[in-house]
């Protein structure tokens, strides 16, 4: 009698650049398809961490050393892919590591552009692809060349993100006198201020090719500030899908993007022109991609993201969206002490499917000039905008916060 030998399929392996909360989503799905997960993380207690196969702590800048500690782990199998659902510098050393790996996500050197305001702009530039114009600025640097038809102005760093030290300028003896009060060695972008709607455009690039999954409404604090207080999907904007469509595919080629979602912030003109404001190969940081999408649309946006950096059955998005209305909406304070909130406070709200508190009791509160300054969120599904945005309050005064 023959015996029968089983040979063993090697594992397949997905590396999750980062493994904090955020992180979650994308590794609980690339664990539900099979695949063993390395997560990276500097801190040891990562919540992302208990979900993982392998764990390697580190700072997920360190892309040369996450690559030594992966190529030292021996690996019986196969790394199949790389992403992260984190931003900047993680995403990059995504881009790093799927170059080693010969994985089709997009080039190093290309993926930097995104972390430098400047060279991402010049680059919508040379592509033809329209952004408001920019001048740099250094606080130690003369600035009476900027004349005052220049401005309003938005003043930003020239890299960051969450909104961290963004603000609209209105006159050059404004930018004078807040430029004496910061570092040196700053470097500021002055961006032109477009009055116009202010949108978000959530899609993935599948082999070369951008598809559009969806737009939103965005909604910051009141000026001078940028902080979001409010995305919500269907976009009033929506008639210009394939126009948006069009302009994703443009910087999917102009930055090399192979696979890898991709979200857009423009900005809507009076006249109707769509400006880039900036545009991240990155799954987004406002619970877009995780929430908004998948109960907004029914597409799985993450599971697809994967699927395409793996090159597995990837499917594309569908044009035809259901009439249903999504909200994500913050909470936010005055100046003070947080003293107290009924953090399960949402759970019971009519349309809530999603809540999260970003605040402890005893934090500190201010009111909002970043989107550090939030005290949490609620993601609420309706049959309309307006009545999303009804249970969305009723669902953030639920939280009862008291600030002394």
């Amino acid at each position: 009698m023959k015996l029968k030998i089983f040979k063993r399929s090697p594992k397949k392996y997905f590396i999750s650049i980062g493994s904090g909360i955020n992180q979650l989503p994308l590794i609980e799905e690339a664990s539900s398809m099979g695949f063993h997960v390395i997560g990276v993380d500097s801190d040891t207690s990562a919540p992302g961490f208990t979900k993982c196969s392998l764990k390697i702590q580190e700072s997920v800048e360190n892309h040369e050393d996450i690559f030594k500690k992966i190529s030292e782990l021996m690996l019986d199998g196969e790394i199949k892919g790389i992403l992260s659902k984190s931003y900047g510098k993680a995403v990059s050393t995504a881009c790093f590591l799927a170059e080693k790996y010969r994985i089709p996500l997009l080039p190093y050197d290309r993926s930097l552009e995104f972390l430098n305001k400047k060279k991402m702009k010049n680059t919508f530039r040379e592509n033809g692809i329209l952004t408001p114009k920019q001048f740099i600025v250094k606080s130690k640097n003369r600035i009476g060349k900027i004349g005052e038809d220049k401005f309003p102005v938005i003043m930003k760093p020239s890299s960051g993100h969450g909104k961290t030290d963004v603000r609209m300028i209105k006159s050059l003896e404004e930018l004078k006198k807040i430029l004496m009060k910061l570092p040196a060695e700053a470097e500021y972008i002055l961006e032109s201020y477009i009055r116009g709607d202010e949108i978000i455009a959530v899609g993935i690039v599948h082999d070369k090719k951008f598809h559009l999954i969806d737009i939103t409404d965005k909604k910051t604090v009141p000026l001078p500030y940028f902080a979001d207080i409010l995305h919500a999907s269907p976009s009033k904007h929506y008639g210009l899908f394939e126009k948006i469509t069009e302009i994703g595919q443009s910087i999917a080629e102009s930055f090399e993007i192979q696979n890898s979602p991709l979200i857009i912030e423009m900005i809507v003109s009076k006249t109707g022109e769509l400006h880039v404001i900036e545009a991240v190969p990155e799954f987004g940081g406002e619970f877009l991609s995780d929430v908004l999408i998948p109960h907004r649309t029914g597409y799985n946006m993450i599971r697809e993201s994967i699927k395409a950096v793996t090159g597995t059955d990837f499917r594309a998005p569908s044009n035809k969206k259901n009439s249903s209305s999504v909200i994500i909406k913050y909470l936010t304070g005055k100046k003070g002490r947080l003293e107290s909130m009924d953090s399960e406070g949402p759970k019971s709200c009519k349309g809530v499917v999603f809540y999260r508190v970003f605040k402890k009791p005893g934090a500190l509160i201010k009111k909002p000039s970043s989107n550090h300054d939030r005290i949490g969120v609620v993601a609420v599904k309706a049959r309309s905008t307006e009545e999303a945005l009804i249970q969305a309050e009723k669902a953030l005064q639920s939280y009862k916060i008291t600030i002394n």
